[in-house]
């Protein structure tokens, strides 16, 4: 796998730490359980890329045949749904190790960006397939990567009928999980994309961030890193 450094972050004054960013190759091989490994390794073997792509650009179009299925190797990226009002909703955000367009419908029902400068794999869903039918392993993997989505979506549901604070640490919490830090947070995603993806205003975003910030649940760092001070106590306000 080509090792592509994730650029820093640029500096700032800040009352925490940078963020110290592995390799995007270390990254990917230290998120993937052991017992998967393996499996990763064949599936690679069927892949296309990665295909880099820029902030902001387009992976999917909304309406585009559904034949690929991607994997995040590095960056971030956003599925969101536009109205004819001029507003978006952004159902989602993968980041790396985790696979997007996994639909059993023919065509793509939201639309796909880059949040950061992002590194994807593609993979023909009909080799996926076909090695999923002769390799009980691999069906499993992909099963367990189509659940892990399933329950991403259930509690999304769930998040968005609380109030806007509970609906920022819940979001909060959830995204360190996944990036697989205790505290130190570094976010790639601006304050409205996070805004588009709860369902609430950029002011309130900014507002709600301000008050944790003033209640010292967290603590601003350079560019959007954030350190979570108060880990419990931002769990008890998600629920």
């Amino acid at each position: 796998m080509t090792d592509l450094t994730i650029a820093d972050a640029p500096a700032g004054a800040g009352s925490i730490p940078k963020c110290d960013s592995p390799s995007t190759a270390e990254a990917f091989e230290g998120l993937i359980p052991d017992e998967f490994k393996s499996l990763v390794r064949n599936i690679f073997g069927v892949r296309r890329g990665p295909i880099r792509y820029t902030r902001g650009q387009t992976i999917v179009v909304e309406g585009d045949a559904s034949e690929y299925i991607y994997l995040v190797i590095s960056g971030v990226v956003r599925s969101r749904k536009s109205f004819q009002d001029g507003t978006r909703s952004i159902l989602a955000f993968y980041l790396p190790t985790e696979f997007f367009g996994l639909t059993d419908r023919p065509t793509h029902l939201l639309s796909v960006e880059a949040v950061a400068d992002a590194n994807i794999l593609f993979f023909k869903r009909s080799a996926l397939a076909s090695m999923a039918e002769h390799d009980t392993r691999i069906a499993n993997f992909l099963m367990t990567t189509t659940l892990a989505e399933l329950l991403r979506s259930q509690e999304h549901s769930l998040r968005i009928s609380k109030d806007a604070k509970s609906r920022v640490a819940s979001f909060l919490i959830e995204i360190s999980k996944r990036m697989q830090t205790q505290s130190c947070l570094d976010l790639p995603m601006s304050h409205g994309d996070i805004a588009d993806h709860l369902g609430i205003t950029i002011e309130t975003v900014s507002r709600v961030i301000t008050q944790m910030e003033d209640e010292r649940l967290i603590a601003r760092g350079p560019y959007r890193s954030l350190m979570l001070r108060d880990r419990r106590a931002l769990a008890r306000l998600a629920k």
